[in-house]
């Protein structure tokens, strides 16, 4: 009797578990590489960005580069975003997704205006 409950449990679990995704699966879904909206991409510039450049491009702080006078193209302010720089600006590419950092080329360019 022990045995048939144990291996109704086990039969139970392994049924459940195959209920899921399998981690191939899970990482074949397709991901969006469009960006987040100006919105959502000035809640990430504040939380990430600001304190050296500050709230509206201009602060310089620790030799940030004034963003509202930045001629770098698109492509430029994304790499940057990404690798950083020399001049002490840390890498995002680890800690952003490429929707955030997409999203935030777009927010830089509109501080331009």
């Amino acid at each position: 009797m022990v045995l048939k409950v144990a291996l109704f449990g086990i039969t139970c679990c392994l049924l459940l578990a195959g209920c899921g995704e399998t981690p191939a699966e899970a990482t074949t879904k397709p991901v969006s590489n469009e960006p987040i909206s100006l919105e959502a991409a000035s809640a990430v510039y504040t939380l990430n960005c600001a304190s050296c450049h500050g709230p509206d491009g201009k602060l310089k702080a620790s030799n940030a580069a004034d963003l509202s006078i930045s001629e770098m193209d698109e492509k430029k302010i994304e790499q940057t975003i990404r690798k950083g720089n020399d001049k002490g600006m840390m890498p995002y590419e680890e800690m952003l997704s490429t929707p955030e950092i997409k999203g935030l080329v777009k927010f830089v360019q509109n501080l331009r205006k």
